[in-house]
C-alpha cells in the first residue's frame, strides 16, 4: 500500500514538473518576468552646428542611454548659438513625442520663458542653470571663473592688458564665469575689454592675455593667434580633444576643466528618472586648472582622458 502511494506521488510530481514547462514556452516571457522599464527617448539640443565640440559629454550619453535603456537624438543648429533656432527644435520635438530633452541652452531666459511653469516634457539643462527645467547638471561656474583670474594674477602680478571673449551672452553660465573673473582682475589692476560673441585676430593682437570661457571659443581663439605678430596667452575653460591637445602643446597657458563625461552620464540619467516619473537632482561639478606639463598627472586624467582613465 505505501509503495503505490509513493509511486503516486512521483506521477503527481512528474505531471506538475511536466505542466510547469509547457506554460513556460507558451506565455510571454514578460508575464512571467515582469514589463521591463520604459524605454525613453531623450532629444540633446546643443549649442552649435558641430556636435565634435560635444564629443566627451557625449560619450558619458551613450553610455548612460546604455546603462539605463535608453534612445538618444543628437540635434544641433543651423548656426552656432541660435536661440529661436534652438527653441524651435525643441518645440518640434516635443511634438513628435519625444520623452524628455537635454539641452546646452543659447538664451537662457528665453529657454525659461518657453517652458513656463510645467514643461511639456522633463528638460535637463547643461552648462548653465535655467528656470522650469527637471534638473542641471553643469560646473561650478563662480568656480571657473575665480580660478582662471587667479591664475592670471598669480603668473603676471605687473597687469596688463586683458581680453575676455563671452561668446554666447545669453547663457548664464557662461556669463557667470566672465563676471567673476572680472571683477578679480579688474581689482588686481588688469586693463580689461570685453568681447560678446567670439573674438578676431583684430582684438588678439590688442591684449596681452585672452580669456575665453567655452571649448568653442578657446579653440577659435587659438587658430587666430597663430596670425599675431605678438600672440596674446590664452587662458579657458572647458574640455574637447583639441583644448586638451593645445594645453599639451602649450598653446593654451591655463585650463579650467571638469568632467565633461559626468555631465553627459549626469544629465541623461537626470531626464531618464524624469520621464519615468522618479526623483531627480541637480549636480554642481567641481572644476580643477589645468597647465602645460600637468595633464597626465593622475587628478586630471579623468577629467581630460575619461575612457582610458
Amino acid at each position: 500500500m505505501k509503495q503505490r502511494e509513493y509511486r503516486w506521488w512521483q506521477m503527481l510530481v512528474l505531471v506538475v514538473l511536466a505542466a510547469a514547462t509547457v506554460l513556460s514556452l507558451v506565455i510571454p516571457e514578460r508575464f512571467l518576468v515582469g514589463p521591463d522599464p520604459k524605454r525613453v527617448e531623450v532629444s540633446i539640443l546643443i549649442r552649435q552646428t558641430d556636435n565634435t565640440f560635444c564629443a566627451t559629454a557625449r560619450q558619458g550619453m551613450e553610455q548612460a542611454a546604455e546603462d539605463l535603456g535608453a534612445e538618444l537624438r543628437f540635434l544641433t543648429l543651423p548656426e552656432d548659438n541660435d536661440s529661436d533656432a534652438q527653441i524651435e527644435l525643441l518645440r518640434r520635438e516635443i511634438d513628435v513625442g519625444v520623452d524628455a530633452a537635454v539641452v546646452a541652452p543659447v538664451d537662457c531666459e528665453k529657454l525659461a520663458l518657453f517652458l513656463g511653469d510645467t514643461p511639456p516634457i522633463p528638460v535637463v539643462s547643461i552648462e548653465s542653470p535655467v528656470d522650469g527645467t527637471s534638473a542641471g547638471v553643469y560646473p561650478n561656474n563662480e568656480q571657473a571663473g575665480q580660478l582662471l583670474a587667479e591664475q592670471l594674477i598669480s603668473d603676471f602680478p605687473d597687469g596688463g592688458q586683458v581680453l575676455l571673449v563671452n561668446s554666447c551672452p545669453g547663457a548664464v553660465g557662461l556669463s557667470t564665469r566672465l563676471e567673476c573673473a572680472q571683477k578679480l582682475l579688474q581689482d588686481a589692476g588688469f586693463s580689461i575689454a570685453v568681447c560678446n560673441g567670439f573674438s578676431t585676430q583684430k582684438l588678439l593682437e590688442k591684449a596681452d592675455f585672452v580669456v575665453c570661457f567655452e571649448a568653442q571659443a578657446l579653440d577659435i581663439a587659438v587658430q587666430q593667434s597663430f596670425e599675431c605678430a605678438a600672440p596674446p596667452k590664452i587662458y579657458g575653460a572647458g574640455v574637447t580633444d583639441s583644448v586638451v591637445a593645445q594645453v599639451e602643446r602649450g598653446q593654451i597657458s591655463v585650463l579650467a576643466a571638469w568632467s565633461e563625461y559626468a555631465v553627459g552620464y549626469l544629465s541623461v540619467t537626470q531626464a531618464v528618472a524624469a520621464a519615468r516619473n522618479q526623483s531627480v537632482e541637480d549636480y554642481l561639478l567641481p572644476v580643477s586648472i589645468v597647465q602645460e606639463g600637468n595633464t597626465y598627472d593622475p587628478d586630471h586624467q579623468k577629467l581630460l582622458y575619461p575612457i582610458a582613465g
